[in-house]
């Protein structure tokens, strides 16, 4: 059983996260009982601040729980040491593949078929090498001529 203290801490540290998050989703806030732990926010989020670490426990209890809704599985985690003052700095973790959906969704999923196949291409501007249409160094052709 937790102590008190703990207790405490846990519910200080969902304050401290909603507080954070209500700066992007402004009606973040704590939920209590078996739900969410942030609501009003488009994922799904479990906050711990346990000592401890048991993340296949958290990451299993937060999807099951958002498979209901279809919402993104997160666990955010205080690690012991870490104050109030940084929940920028707290723990973030999910499933390789909801972190791979969201990266793909977010524009990093650029590269033209599978990268295994694709040939390496140097830029004729810098030197680089590129698997793109567009050299991520000097955002020129690496196919262009001088």
């Amino acid at each position: 059983m937790a102590s008190q203290s703990r207790k405490y801490r846990g519910f200080s540290t969902e304050r401290v996260v909603a507080k954070y998050l209500s700066t992007w989703w402004a009606h973040a806030d704590i939920g209590r009982g078996a739900g969410k732990d942030i609501t009003h926010v488009p994922f799904d989020m479990e906050v711990k601040a346990r000592s401890a670490f048991q993340p296949k426990a958290w990451i299993d209890q937060v999807t099951k729980r958002a498979s209901k809704s279809q919402d993104l599985p997160i666990v955010v985690c205080r690690l012991n040491g870490q104050g109030e003052s940084s929940p920028q700095d707290y723990l973030a973790f999910m499933r390789l593949g909801d972190l791979v959906d969201l990266l793909l969704s977010s524009g990093y999923g650029d590269y033209k078929g599978d990268r295994d196949t694709l040939e390496p291409m140097r830029c004729k501007m810098c030197g680089a090498w590129s698997f793109t249409e567009t050299c991520r160094m000097c955002q020129s052709d690496p196919d262009a001529n001088l």
